[in-house]
């Protein structure tokens, strides 16, 4: 009766966390969808965070590029953006399979984002390039 309890309780422990992350892909669709007439350019994204990859929903408008998912809300202000850079690789040298690395440097902070193939034209047109000034 113990060992059935267990597995029962493993099982719902894994249901659970299966409809939580299907939940969370719905959440970034719906920060898209409410940042859509705002901004210029939305989209969805991986913020690496050391060997952390979170899903974020992505967000540009004129002077601010937005990042949130269910447990953050955050921006950074493009005048205060030194540096942006696309890239096959991470600061940490691995390479990005699917995708590009959106780079962008600020007062000695760097943020990555791993983009989609498919969506890093878009998002190189609306943000080129920039190196930082010497």
């Amino acid at each position: 009766m113990a060992w059935l309890s267990i597995a029962a309780g493993i099982i719902v422990g894994m249901l659970i966390w299966n409809l939580y992350r299907r939940f969370a892909t719905d959440r970034i669709a719906e920060f898209n969808t409410r940042r859509r007439a705002t901004s210029q350019l939305v989209g969805r994204g991986e913020l690496v965070d050391g060997n952390r990859h979170l899903d974020v929903a992505l967000a540009l408008t004129p002077s601010s590029f937005i990042y949130e998912n269910g447990d953050m809300q955050a921006s950074l202000d493009l005048e205060r953006v030194e540096a942006i850079e696309y890239d096959t690789e991470l600061v940490t040298g691995l390479a990005v399979a699917g995708g590009k690395v959106l780079r962008l440097r600020c007062h000695s902070n760097t943020f990555e984002f791993v983009l989609r193939n498919d969506i890093v034209e878009r998002w190189s047109t609306m943000l080129p390039a920039r190196a930082a000034a010497v």
